[in-house]
């Protein structure tokens, strides 16, 4: 299920726009004046489909309407002055249209009044130490910036109190939940080079911000770890089963000696080049591929057998290696006299071969670029719309012109869709069919 078409009336109480993907194509290019609410337009996109509906109250819209690939629709209005909400409802109402039926569905906030506040106020950055309380009622999420009233908080990170904390509220309907599992939006917001440590969120007081570079590092390292962890379990199973396999007559192989040596050569080359990409440890010798002209069959079945087991080792690393080749191809194609590689301890650069740099020191454009590649290669899934916004804060123009040409090599490999606002005519290039521009409504 992809977004097809977001199209909103009423933003700022003064812009209508409709952003919509064209014909096959992966990647939309949002350009227009400051003021236009491109920024506001990805934030509201994202809002929808991953955090608490109730922070769609602050921001100034009258409806979005979002068009989704197999022709069903979510459309969010603000109720009008004349018809108010009820109680604590916020003034929204979502409805899905699907096969010529509607779903409405008004969200009811939680609850924080009097006696239903059951946990002191001061106490809720213990529950959630992301958050940081700003004003008697009001905090700040310093991993996004967003600021949240006691709603937003109750209704945002509900599973994050103590069952005896929660106040009641109202419960999402299962076509809400689907969509939200179905749909996945990742926002690249222009704060991306700091972040907050998550390993600090439970001791409040030593919460600080880290660079995302860094953070990345490690996390990538983990993965790598999880793969190698994974790699060599499978190997313990295969190699525990490999005797019953071998004289299991329906493994037996029929394929030539030519074949058989083909077979092992791209093992033997696909393992050198997990070594090279930094994803295989251990294992710094090739194997060794005998003379099949002068092996009998006998033993021509003990080796397709061990072929069949090694290809089934080194598939763990294949969407892995992917990413990680093209990473390293395009971060080394943009950066000069430095070299960046990629191994079991995260993420490296040197200079000149020889001197390791210390990440957290590279320019800001150089991080930008490591770390929106990072986001767009190893934090995306299938099937996401991806929002960036500004991608060409503090990257060189050169940098600039190819970084469509970027988008649509990870995105294709990713295969992800994305939104990037932007104010670079370097970034459009002559993409100008990707580009929709936002108007005012005297000037559509």
């Amino acid at each position: 299920m992809n977004i097809d078409r977001v199209r909103i009336k009423g933003l700022f109480d003064n812009f209508d726009h409709d952003l919509k993907f064209g014909t096959g194509e992966r990647i939309m290019l949002v350009i227009g004046p400051n003021g236009f609410g491109k920024t506001t337009t990805l934030n509201l996109i994202d809002i929808l489909f991953n955090h608490a509906l109730s922070s769609l109250v602050h921001v100034p819209f009258r409806e979005v309407d979002v068009s989704f690939d197999d022709g069903t629709r979510l459309i969010t209005e603000r109720l009008p002055e004349s018809n108010p909400p009820r109680g604590d409802e916020p003034p929204l109402r979502l409805t899905y249209h699907q096969g010529g039926k509607s779903e409405p569905f008004t969200p009811l906030r939680a609850s924080v009044e009097g006696k239903d506040v059951r946990v002191p106020l001061s106490a809720i950055e213990d529950f959630i130490p992301v958050l940081n309380q700003v004003g008697p009622r009001e905090w700040i999420n310093m991993e996004t910036g967003a600021t949240l009233d006691l709603a937003d908080v109750y209704d945002a990170y509900w599973d994050y109190f103590p069952p005896e904390f929660r106040p009641e509220r109202s419960s999402t309907p299962d076509w809400l939940e689907k969509i939200r599992r179905s749909v996945k939006v990742r926002f690249i917001n222009t704060e991306r080079l700091t972040r907050v440590s998550p390993q600090d969120w439970r001791h409040r007081r030593s919460v600080k911000s880290i660079r995302t570079v860094s953070h990345y590092s490690k996390e990538l390292a983990q993965l790598i770890e999880d793969s190698i962890a994974e790699y060599g379990t499978l190997s313990q199973e295969l190699d525990r089963t490999f005797p019953n396999r071998l004289v299991d007559k329906h493994q037996r192989s029929n394929g030539s000696a030519e074949s058989l040596n083909e077979d092992l050569n791209n093992i033997d080359q696909r393992r050198l080049e997990l070594q090279k990409a930094g994803l295989l440890k251990g294992e710094q010798h090739g194997f060794q591929i005998p003379d099949l002209e002068h092996v009998d069959e006998a033993q021509r079945h003990v080796l397709a057998v061990y072929a069949q087991d090694a290809r089934k080792k080194l598939a763990v690393f294949d969407d892995l290696y992917e990413k990680v080749n093209t990473f390293t191809k395009i971060a080394n194609s943009r950066f000069l006299h430095k070299q960046v590689t990629v191994s079991s301890e995260g993420l490296s650069v040197t200079r000149n071969g020889d001197t390791t740099l210390d990440l957290e020191k590279l320019s800001s454009g150089e991080q930008h670029e490591l770390v929106m590649l990072y986001e767009l290669l190893f934090r995306t899934s299938s099937n996401s719309l991806i929002l960036v916004d500004e991608p060409e804060i503090s990257l060189h123009v050169a940098w600039q012109k190819k970084w469509v040409s970027d988008l649509e090599r990870v995105a294709k490999l990713s295969n992800f869709r994305a939104i990037a606002a932007t104010h670079s005519p370097e970034i459009i290039g002559d993409r100008w069919h990707l580009t929709v521009a936002l108007h005012g409504r005297d000037d559509a």
